[in-house]
């Protein structure tokens, strides 16, 4: 039986890195090329401003099986974020420290605000709405291996745990169609829909703790 715990050191953090790419294309690996900076800009943010939000599934042995980030506090984590880890990491890029692929671009020309992601898409009332009555926000991601053995709920339920003992009372999260069943079954509810792309919709979801 996995345990559900807090992460502990730098090597579980390369283990959240692994899975992160492992899961990141819709829950299937993304490309090699592809791996550093996506690591880095997915779970990156996290490991320097809320590592104590970071959550692991780990074996007897100390496999990494699954994970949960996230925080307490999403309005004030983006601040944080532009300054502290959005600003250093466009740097990177432009001292070449990372590849310059798709998703490097598709990050500066944000951070730049030169484009629009999906979070931006939905209208601001509804997110400032959401963000005051939901105020954590979370990413949960499952190795395949270790699928459809109840490890994403009891993730969840760990950091909803902890999120009442700090008086939190809502959480929210951003995803496409996919995973729409798995947190329904947790107990989140659609708040709001845009089509990204034609065809690809990205949907906010919200749940009352």
């Amino acid at each position: 039986m996995s345990s559900i715990r807090r992460i502990e050191g730098a090597a579980e953090w390369e283990s959240l890195r692994r899975i992160c790419c492992d899961t990141g294309n819709a829950g299937e690996p993304i490309e090699a090329a592809r791996r550093k900076f996506f690591a880095e800009h997915w779970i990156g943010p996290y490991q320097k401003l809320r590592p104590e939000w970071a959550y692991v599934s780990a074996t007897p042995e100390g496999r990494v099986q699954g994970y949960l980030t996230g925080c307490p506090d999403t309005a004030t984590f983006r601040s944080e974020k532009t300054l502290s880890f959005d600003l250093p990491l466009l740097l990177a890029l432009f001292l070449r420290r990372y590849e310059w692929n798709g998703d490097a671009r598709r990050f500066a020309r944000r951070a730049l605000r030169l484009e629009t992601g999906p979070e931006e898409r939905f209208d601001p009332a509804l997110l400032r709405d959401v963000f005051r009555a939901y105020p954590a926000h979370l990413h949960v991601n499952v190795d395949a291996t270790a699928r459809s053995g109840g490890i994403g709920a009891r993730l969840l339920e760990r950091y909803f745990e902890d999120l009442c003992r700090h008086g939190i009372r809502g959480v929210h999260l951003f995803c496409g169609k996919k995973p729409l069943r798995f947190y329904a079954r947790n107990g989140f509810a659609t708040l709001g829909s845009i089509e990204f792309r034609p065809g690809v919709p990205v949907f906010l979801l919200g749940r009352k703790l």
